[in-house]
């Protein structure tokens, strides 16, 4: 049975869930404000989630969990201090210095932004976070289960996103990207062409055109290096209207259609998962992974899905992620098929690729071995409003919510129908 199908005017009831939704997000936004992971004000919110899944679901909990709210983003003024230092030894001709520097930047950034590994957060003090998990159980036996969920944490604020948008943020990553590139290749050429590891003053008697050269590109890299340290205001956490308690109060809402209406699936249990610590680097998603992979190893009759709802904005840019972490995680094509077969039966026609930069929740999931997918709805390129203090109510799109209210209820219905 389609959800559709399940309710008599379900097009117009269902307006009910997405003015919920909408009401929700406001509430939220309004008394806590913003809420970056482990501050009193997620807590709080938190808090407010699991009342409203009290009233929906049999099960909830609070799962709490450290965290640091720092030591995802510290990568970028880390790793623009060493490369700044590593400029400076490749000029003294330090060259094995300026390498391994180069090189500890390079895992940092690879570790943290690339593959979300907590490499930085040994260095930082830890908070308290949490997961809001709610269960609607099955009838009967649990033959299958659905997780739906979205993050409650908010971002800091990225600067350059707020003052110059695509081009800024463009600006920084390309010049990183370069710094990097120079600095492993001058380095390694300094050392081939003085035949040690240590090379000989750059502008000196043993210095040639082409190490130079380097010298001056990696120079002109210098000040957009300094200016990423301001890349990430972490004075400045940001109101996370759409990234993403959209998400979040879009998969309370199935459980709220599905208490509210008395619908009960014989045999697929349905879990909101309300995730902490998103943009902390998927802390929270990896936190209930770990928690929980003892008790899905034990079910490994029961088919679990999770399937993520992350800044649901702009309808004409949505996308279903297959590929994660900038693409280098590979989620569940079957649950992909299952969330555009969704949108498909509410009159959307929604591509699967891959993040372009970034990552949801879904990565997590996936990389501890949950078949699991995400949908997103905002311009990748990214929008203005992307992790800034522009994320705010006036941005909410009520035509984004009720059709992302009808894909999560359309993927739940079609997944208890025959699974993926």
């Amino acid at each position: 049975m389609r959800a559709n199908e399940s309710i008599p005017n379900y097009d117009i009831k269902v307006r009910e869930y997405t003015n919920y939704a909408i009401k929700s997000i406001k509430n939220v936004v309004k008394q806590f404000g913003p809420r970056p992971v482990g501050s009193e004000a997620e807590t709080e919110a938190q808090a407010y989630m699991k009342a409203d899944l009290d009233k929906f679901c049999d099960e909830t909990a609070r799962e709490e969990f450290k965290v640091s709210d720092k030591a995802f983003m510290a990568w970028v003024p880390l790793g623009a201090a060493l490369l700044i230092v590593s400029v400076a030894c490749y000029t003294l001709g330090l060259a094995v210095v300026g390498l391994a520097l180069t090189a500890l930047a390079l895992f940092f950034i690879v570790g943290e932004f690339v593959l979300y590994k907590p490499v930085l957060d040994v260095f930082f003090p830890k908070k308290t976070s949490g997961n809001v998990v709610g269960v609607r159980k099955a009838a009967g036996e649990t033959k299958r289960r659905i997780i739906v969920g979205g993050h409650t944490d908010s971002a800091f604020e990225w600067t350059y996103t707020y003052k110059g948008g695509r081009p800024a943020v463009a600006g920084i990553i390309g010049t990183a990207v370069v710094a990097v590139l120079l600095s492993l290749g001058g380095n390694i050429y300094c050392m081939i062409h003085a035949k040690a590891v240590f090379g000989g003053i750059v502008w000196g008697d043993a210095g040639n055109l082409a190490l130079r050269i380097i010298a001056v590109l990696l120079y002109l890299c210098v000040p957009v290096l300094i200016a990423a340290f301001r890349f990430c205001n972490f004075k400045r956490p940001v109101p996370g209207a759409n990234d993403d308690l959209t998400g979040v109060f879009i998969s309370c809402a199935v459980s709220k259609f599905l208490s509210d209406n008395d619908i009960r699936f014989e045999n697929t249990e349905v879990v909101t998962l309300c995730t902490g610590g998103e943009e902390a680097g998927l802390r929270g998603a990896k936190a209930y992974a770990k928690a929980h992979a003892a008790d899905f190893k034990a079910e490994k009759d029961v088919q679990t899905v999770f399937v993520g709802f992350d800044t649901i904005c702009e309808l004409d840019y949505a996308m279903i992620y297959d590929k994660d972490m900038t693409g280098v995680v590979k989620n569940d094509r079957r649950v992909a098929e299952l969330l555009q077969t969704a949108a498909k039966n509410v009159g959307l026609e929604i591509p699967i690729g891959a993040i372009p930069l970034g990552s949801t929740d879904a990565a997590a999931m996936s990389q501890a071995g949950l078949a699991a997918a995400s949908i997103v709805a905002m311009d990748p390129t990214p929008a203005r409003y992307y992790h800034t203090r522009l994320d705010d109510l006036d941005k909410l799109s009520p035509q984004a919510i009720d059709a992302g209210v009808k894909i999560a209820l359309e993927t739940v219905f079609l997944f208890d129908e025959k699974g993926i």
